[in-house]
Order: C-alpha cells, then sequence, then structure tokens
C-alpha cells in the first residue's frame, strides 16, 4: 500500500487535468476488482493501471505521438517505480502493460498474459461505462441536434455497441464488466430511440 500511495502522489503531480486522473482512478479501481477476482498481483495491477496514462502530461502533437503514449508512460514509471527502489523482478510487467495498452505494442520484449492485458482491458471498460457515455454525447452536442439526426447518430451507437458486444477479454472477470457495460448503453440507446421515435407526432 505504501508503494501504491507514492504511485497516486506522482499521478497527482504529472497530470493536472481532471478528467485525465479521474479516468485513472476509474481505471485503477477496476483493475483492482479484476485482480482481486483472478488472483492477479492487486498493488502492481493498480499501480500499472493508475499510471497507464502518465504521460499525458505532455502534449501529443501528432495521432502518432498520442498512439505511442503507452510506451512513453511505460518509460516514465520504470524511471518513477526505480527511483523508490519497487522489486525489479515486478516492475518489468508493470511496465509492459502499461507499453501495450494502447496497441498492443511494445519497445522491449515482454508476455501477453492476464495480467498484462488487464490494463489495456479495464481502460477499455471505462470507456464503455456511464460517465463516458455522458461525455460523449456532449461532446457530441447531442442535445442540440435535430431529432432525425440524433436518431441516426443513437443507430450508429447501436450498430458499435453491437460490435463490442463480440470482444473477447482475457479473464472472465473483465469480460463480464465488459458486457454489463455494453449491456448498459444498448438498453440506454434503445430506451432513447423509442423516445426519440414519439417525440414529433401523436
Amino acid at each position: 500500500m505504501e508503494y501504491l500511495v507514492k504511485a497516486q502522489d506522482y499521478l497527482k503531480l504529472k497530470i493536472k487535468d481532471t478528467y485525465r486522473l479521474a479516468h485513472s482512478y476509474r481505471v485503477a479501481n477496476i483493475g483492482k476488482e479484476i485482480a482481486k477476482k483472478e488472483g492477479l498481483n492487486v498493488e502492481d495491477l493498480m499501480i500499472a493501471c493508475l499510471l497507464h496514462d502518465v504521460s499525458y502530461c505532455t502534449p501529443f502533437k501528432t495521432q502518432d505521438e498520442w498512439q505511442n503514449h503507452g510506451r512513453v508512460s511505460s518509460k516514465m514509471v520504470r524511471t518513477f517505480l526505480e527511483s523508490i527502489d519497487y522489486p525489479k523482478e515486478r516492475i518489468h510487467d508493470i511496465c509492459y502493460a502499461i507499453a501495450i495498452h494502447v496497441d498492443l505494442k511494445a519497445d522491449f520484449d515482454g508476455e501477453y498474459n492476464a495480467f498484462t492485458l488487464s490494463v489495456q482491458e479495464a481502460d477499455n471498460i471505462d470507456r464503455v461505462g456511464a460517465y463516458r457515455l455522458y461525455e460523449t454525447l456532449e461532446a457530441a452536442q447531442f442535445s442540440k441536434q435535430s431529432i432525425d439526426v440524433q436518431i441516426k447518430y443513437v443507430d450508429l451507437m447501436l450498430q458499435t455497441l453491437n460490435e463490442y458486444a463480440s470482444y473477447e477479454c482475457t479473464t472472465k472477470t473483465a469480460q463480464t464488466l465488459w458486457l454489463d457495460r455494453i449491456q448498459f448503453q444498448k438498453n440506454y440507446f434503445e430506451r432513447l430511440k423509442d423516445q426519440l421515435k414519439i417525440s414529433t407526432a401523436l
């Protein structure tokens, strides 16, 4: 727990963006649930999840720089963990999990396993949660669109969610969390579409 507190302090020092901090805490809590139920190292996975986006403290000028943010975060986290004398044998998997969380690619050798893949999966699970649903609608200025445009948007979201439902997570716990959130969003958009369809005439 001492190391987790230090990691939390490091995250707060590096990332000032309110959303990114909140997202990182949510991902860490999802990772904690996965680790506990799957018998993974809870502290290690929470640290990896908590710090997976720490490179957001630097600006991304291009899409390639954003694509590389997992590998940049991994380097930053390795330096930090070594500075606090974190057990060397545990640093590798933490950093590998962070490095691959964007596109499953790292710039050093490692192994795909339940631990290293769980950071990406916890990250994805948060992306289909209730807060992200709200944020997505707000970013699309959904409330300002015409009803016809809103219905088309909802249809597109339902199509996307049906595609997401076929995604298979590495662990049973992550799969359950993923499908629960996908179903929640599908239920929401189906009900929203029903309401939109009765919003223009009797």
